[in-house]
């Protein structure tokens, strides 16, 4: 049975099940192998294969998984689940900037964490190859300023990797790669602190003149910089 190429996900909650890192890192091995059984998907994953129930539950109960039929294996029955579609996006029911944003950055996180943990794993056991004549991983960090038009082309940069990524899921060859990328707007904290602290200084400015205008109409009193100091009557002689 074929699958739709794309599944969409309308509700936050559903999608916050989806990005969590084991069941993201579930999908994708789906991706390559259903549809599967969960020794399958356990061979697939690296897992011991009672780790997996709950979290295909889980992704069957938002629809994200689907139950594919019942085969024979052997002298037993076993179950195989299939995805609901070859990739997944978003499409939230709420449209607010704020679902948006939290949406965003519960994926980059999600998506961070396993980039960490797989390039942990690889350092762990030397895998990493990384000399000046030959190399297995690669690793960049850039800065630019972009206008729309050139982050919809780099945007289609990331495109291009992902058809490149996808159109090898299929096949066994060479080693398993994980690549992962990201373009995300700046937003200086400290440039943000100065606007704001330049408009509470905006706001401030009317009491401050109006204060130096009270000590005008007051006569003589301590400039900022002096400290005042208290006159004494003379006192009687009796």
């Amino acid at each position: 049975m074929s699958r739709p190429p794309i599944h969409l996900i309308t509700t936050p909650k559903a999608w916050a099940v989806y990005i969590a890192p084991v069941r993201l890192e579930i999908v994708e091995s789906m991706r390559m192998v259903a549809p599967c059984s969960i020794a399958e998907l356990a061979a697939a994953t690296d897992r011991p294969a009672d780790t997996l129930y709950r979290h295909i539950e889980k992704l069957r109960k938002v629809g994200v998984v689907v139950e594919a039929g019942v085969r024979r294996t052997g002298k037993r029955f076993e179950q195989v689940f299939d995805l609901a579609g070859d990739d997944f996006r978003p499409q939230l029911r709420d449209s607010s900037a704020r679902t948006a944003n939290k949406m965003f950055e519960l994926s980059t996180r999600s998506i961070a964490k396993i980039l960490l943990r797989t390039t942990r794993d690889a350092a762990a056991a030397d895998q990493i190859v990384y000399g000046p004549e030959e190399r297995n991983a690669s690793v960049k960090f850039e800065h630019a300023w972009l206008t729309p038009e050139e982050f919809a082309q780099l945007r289609e940069l990331f495109v291009g990797v992902k058809r490149f990524m996808d159109a090898r899921k299929g096949r066994r060859e060479g080693r398993l790669y994980l690549a992962a990328f990201a373009a995300v707007p700046v937003h200086r904290k400290r440039s943000a602190r100065a606007v704001a602290e330049g408009r509470a200084a905006s706001a401030r400015r009317p009491v401050a003149e109006g204060a130096v205008r009270e000590k005008a109409a007051g006569g003589k009193r301590a400039s900022s910089g002096e400290r005042a100091v208290p006159v004494r009557k003379p006192q009687r002689k009796t």
